[in-house]
């Protein structure tokens, strides 16, 4: 026999899962400048300020860094399928690199606050890396988030 309150909290949670389902946007729900959007421009955009940073602050880099780390999962768990999930990372993490590489050049520091890989080039391996398992992760984490089961 249902107690009075659980008609409440099936609500809440049902509540609770629709505001993830908007804070984490489908993939294949998005339109096409979405897509661009969070596909090619967040990071390739995140990367050239977190390389700007890398000239002025290794805090502030490091930040960068973690945050870019944390919307890898974010970006993961967009996908229902393995696979595409990966290749965003891939993607993603190729484009975040490379970005860093950039804006630092762009911001015309003699030297970066945190020591980069040489060869440089070598920093896209250190951004592509970690980025595919944390979009695994989002994608693993995706039923749970939005209430299915798994």
């Amino acid at each position: 026999m249902p107690l009075p309150g659980d008609r409440v909290r099936s609500r809440d949670e049902s509540r609770s899962r629709s505001e993830v389902r908007y804070a984490i946007p489908q993939w294949e729900e998005m339109s096409t400048g979405r897509r661009v959007f969070e596909a090619l421009i967040l990071p390739s955009g995140f990367g050239l300020l977190c390389g700007l940073a890398l000239g002025v602050s290794a805090a502030l880099y490091l930040v960068g860094v973690i945050l870019a780390l944390l919307g890898g999962i974010g970006g993961g768990a967009q996908y229902e399928q393995r696979g595409s999930a990966l290749l965003r990372g891939l993607v993603a993490g190729a484009l975040f690199g490379t970005f860093i590489l950039l804006g630092f050049d762009l911001g015309g520091a003699d030297d970066p606050k945190v020591k980069l890989p040489d060869p440089h080039a070598f920093l896209l391996v250190l951004t592509v890396v970690p980025s595919l398992p944390l979009h695994w992760l989002g994608w693993r984490l995706r039923p749970k988030l939005l209430g299915q089961p798994a």
